[in-house]
């Protein structure tokens, strides 16, 4: 049985695709079975008569891996939206046991399983009595997260709402991945990154550059011995 990790961030459009997908291959190269998961995708587009999933694609892609779409999404729409508002839109009622047995055959073949989420941990997932939230799957699947952090100006107050959030809903946090780092950082980048690892005190588990460049240029800023020393590292 293998291990998830929920990889979540501290908002939308934040880079957690491009961290999910070369932390994929990074942890594949380390000898790992890997399989990245993507239970809902919003705005997919048509291709050859059906709705594709580019953040799936982009796994796909870079690590070089052997599924179809439907082996690492369960659900597909075309509306740009929360999840929620998404499905309403589409006539499609979410079910959370459908996506809870997705990761499951997933865990059952692969020694890690990361799991990306749509946005941040608030984004609602359905709507019926009550609101199901994206805090809720990392809940349902019982397994710990990263969070990726752009480090411009506000990252501070947004990393510090999204760790008090978890802390509040008794999830388990691995440590902090900075995307989107420049090149050379000013002394905003440099400060902020320095304040969240202090304030929130938890590991930092790679610093990713803003311009990414080749795929093996990118992997050096995962610091993998970290991320994968999954009962050693603090919980909330």
């Amino acid at each position: 049985m293998g291990q998830g990790i929920f990889i979540t961030g501290t908002g939308t459009e934040i880079g957690k695709t491009y961290v999910t997908k070369f932390l994929t291959k990074a942890l594949i190269q380390s000898g790992f079975r890997v399989a990245p998961y993507k239970p809902i995708q919003t705005g997919c587009v048509w291709k050859d008569g059906e709705l594709k999933a580019e953040d799936v694609e982009s796994y796909i892609q870079t690590a070089n891996l052997s599924y179809g779409q439907k082996d690492l999404c369960t659900y597909f729409f075309e509306k740009p939206a929360s999840p929620h508002l998404a499905a309403h839109l589409e006539n499609v009622r979410i079910d959370v046991n459908r996506m809870k047995q997705h990761y499951d055959c997933l865990q059952k073949e692969h020694d890690i399983v990361l799991v990306e989420g749509a946005g941040g941990l608030a984004v609602p997932i359905m709507e019926e009595n009550e609101m199901y939230m994206t805090k809720d799957i990392i809940q349902m699947l019982n397994i710990p997260l990263i969070v990726v952090v752009p480090p411009h100006l506000g990252s501070i107050n947004h990393t510090l709402l999204t760790v008090e959030y978890a802390k509040a809903n008794r999830l388990s946090i691995l440590g902090i991945v900075f995307n989107k780092v420049s090149s050379h950082p000013d002394i905003i980048e440099k400060d902020n990154m320095r304040v969240i690892e202090k304030l929130t005190n938890l590991p930092i588990l790679g610093k990713v550059p803003e311009d990414g460049g080749e795929i093996d240029d990118v992997l050096k800023w995962f610091y993998i011995e970290k991320i994968l020393n999954i009962e050693n590292n603090p919980v909330l």
